[in-house]
C-alpha cells in the first residue's frame, strides 16, 4: 500500500481498515512504523534515478521489516519471544537509518520526517526490550533461588 503525501497525525486518526478494532493500533511505535511503511514505496519512487534502485529497495525493505517484526512481536505471548522480534525490528530501524544516510546529499523532502520517526521508534523499542529483558531475568533468577533450609534444633542468628 502506498499513500500520497500525508501527515502522521492524519494517518493516526484514520487507521487502515485492517487495524480497525485491533489492539496493536494502540501501540505508538507500530502506528509510526505502519505510517512509514505505507508511504515508503511512493516516497522513494519520487527519488527517481537520483539514487540507485538497490538503495531504494533496501530502504523500503528495512521499513517493511520494522513494521512486520513489531506486529509479530506484539502478537507473541511469551515475553522472551516478544523481545526477540522487537530486537529484529530494532535492527531494521537501524538499517533504515543507514539507508537514509546512503542517499547522501540527494534532495529528499521527507528525509527529516523519516529520520525523526525512526529515531522515536528506536527509543520505544529499546525501552520495551530493556523492560522485557529485566522481566525475563527476574523470572529466571527467581526460578533458581531457594529459601535457606532452617534447622529447628539450631538457634537463629538474629
Amino acid at each position: 500500500m502506498t499513500l500520497s503525501p500525508l501527515v502522521f497525525a492524519e494517518y493516526e486518526a484514520n487507521p487502515p481498515d485492517a487495524y480497525t478494532d485491533d489492539p496493536i493500533w494502540r501501540t505508538r511505535m507500530f502506528r509510526m512504523a505502519s505510517y512509514l511503511d505505507a508511504r515508503s514505496g511512493s516516497d522513494v519512487a519520487r527519488l527517481g534515478s537520483r539514487v540507485s534502485l538497490h538503495v531504494a529497495q533496501q530502504f523500503v525493505r528495512a521499513i517493511t521489516s520494522t513494521t512486520a517484526n513489531i506486529a509479530e512481536g506484539y502478537s507473541r505471548g511469551a515475553t522472551h519471544d516478544r523481545a526477540r522480534f522487537y530486537s529484529y525490528a530494532l535492527g531494521s530501524v537501524r538499517e533504515a537509518l543507514i539507508w537514509i544516510d546512503a542517499l547522501g546529499d540527494t534532495p529528499w523532502p521527507p528525509r527529516a520526517e523519516y529520520r525523526d520517526l525512526l529515531v522515536q521508534i528506536r527509543r520505544q523499542l529499546l525501552t520495551a526490550i530493556r523492560a522485557m529483558r529485566a522481566e525475563t531475568e527476574g523470572k529466571r533468577k527467581g526460578a533458581h533461588q531457594r529459601a535457606p533450609i532452617s534447622n529447628p534444633n539450631r538457634p537463629s542468628r538474629s
